[in-house]
């Protein structure tokens, strides 16, 4: 099972400031997940954005089921299909 980053560990990996990681969560342009209300991003999605492999790709975390619900996103969930918040 692949680990997640937080956003210091992301801003760190990728050499930006902490605020232009929260800048892109907010504006929702970088693949993430919520836990609760804790941000935390998966190297392999972070990697697929940077190859352009993903655009505009905020993922949600539904937390009644745990289902992972992605909002306007090209990136595919685990269960390798995209859903669609209703």
């Amino acid at each position: 099972m692949e680990g997640y980053l937080n956003i210091e560990e992301l801003a760190v990996m990728l050499k930006l400031s902490e605020q232009t990681i929260r800048r892109y969560v907010f504006n929702k342009t970088i693949p993430f997940h919520k836990i609760g209300k804790a941000v935390r991003f998966r190297p392999s999605e972070i990697e697929k954005w940077i190859d352009g492999g993903c655009t505009n790709n905020a993922v949600i975390t539904d937390e009644a089921d745990g289902d992972l619900i992605t909002e306007n996103s090209d990136c595919k969930n685990t269960d390798g299909e995209n859903k669609e918040i209703i």
